[in-house]
């Protein structure tokens, strides 16, 4: 399936590779739809073959991506008014710094220094967002405004963005690991006596309306909850363990000793490869995967009679651990 979300990997290598960019101005900002906004960035001092500043454009999409492109978009003919303010604050300013919050899926692009800098934050999470603070974080545009009363913040126009709350990067360990798949089974457990009791007391037929206990408890979904990295992460260090993502947990059927190692050893690869991007110096490289769907015309040419053939090249998902997952499906 093509890929539509990105996930905290995929954000913590993209931030590593766009650091390359730090330096070079903001020459202009232009609306592609309301949610997608590219960025035109120039280099004076990196000439290119053809003897022109080096150009690149960075894309943003509210929610769903954030990637450099060499094809260029129709733009809108008459900028919103989140454009034109972008281009008054930041256009002409240098990129001085590109980070990810923690390891959520945020990302702060900061054009100027000191009192005169102006934050760009792309929210890469639910609906997504694009927000301009100014130097102390204070929220002056954005796309879309929202509030969590039980986290106590509102991401609203002349409140601060509070990059305070971001989830930093710790080290998973075994123990934590084994409180997790522990909670799962009190959890379980639970479930299973509360659902003698609404059975007993719902209506005639004995059927009850709370699906609790009918709930199923994967090990990719346990192992998610316990991480926080998301699904497809999730599934990624699940395969590399060698288990099966799909394996279905309950308090009579639990993991033993030797699979619960497998799955820290799995996870200590991943936070390995985490880490090092994070805070260190390794830039990853990347992959594009492309299927290749073959649609036949069966109308037959004047000519030659022979049959059209097109040919449909679109970028897929990557599928984490490929060989792993052959061979189990």
């Amino acid at each position: 399936m093509v890929k539509v979300r990105m996930n905290t990997a995929d954000v913590a290598a993209e931030v590593k590779c766009l650091k390359r960019l730090i330096g070079m101005r903001c020459s202009n900002v232009y609306d592609i739809s309301p949610k997608t906004y590219m960025f035109k960035l120039l280099n004076s001092s990196g000439i290119t073959e053809s003897g022109e500043s080096e150009k690149v454009l960075l894309l943003m999409e509210s929610g769903v991506r954030l990637h450099t492109t060499a094809y260029v978009r129709d733009k809108s003919n008459t900028p919103s008014g989140f454009t034109l303010k972008l281009r008054k604050h930041i256009r002409t300013r240098r990129l001085e710094d590109v980070r990810q919050l923690g390891y959520d899926r945020i990302i702060v692009f900061q054009f100027g220094l000191g009192a005169n800098a102006h934050y760009v934050i792309l929210e890469l999470y639910a609906q997504g967002n694009i927000i301009l603070t100014d130097s102390e974080y204070m929220i002056m545009t954005l796309l879309r405004s929202h509030r969590d009363d039980n986290k106590g913040f509102a991401i609203m126009s002349r409140h601060r963005y509070p990059i305070e709350i971001c989830r930093v990067f710790e080290r998973t360990t075994v123990s934590k690991l084994q409180e997790s798949l522990t909670a799962f089974v009190l959890k379980d457990h639970d479930a299973k006596q509360i659902e003698p009791k609404e059975q007993n007391g719902g209506k005639k037929g004995g059927k009850s309306n709370d699906s609790t206990g009918a709930k199923q408890y994967t090990l990719k979904n346990i192992l998610g909850d316990a991480l926080g990295y998301g699904p497809q992460l999730s599934e990624h260090i699940i395969l590399d363990a060698g288990l099966v993502p799909t394996t279905k947990l309950s308090e009579d059927k639990k993991l033993d000793d030797n699979e619960i190692q497998l799955l820290v050893q799995a996870v200590i690869v991943f936070e390995d490869w985490l880490e090092d991007i994070i805070n260190g110096q390794k830039v990853p490289e990347g992959y594009i995967l492309m299927q290749k769907q073959i649609l036949a015309n069966d109308t037959t040419s004047e000519s030659g009679g022979v049959k059209k053939v097109t040919i449909l090249l679109y970028a897929s998902s990557f599928l984490y651990c490929l060989m792993a997952m052959d061979f189990m499906y």
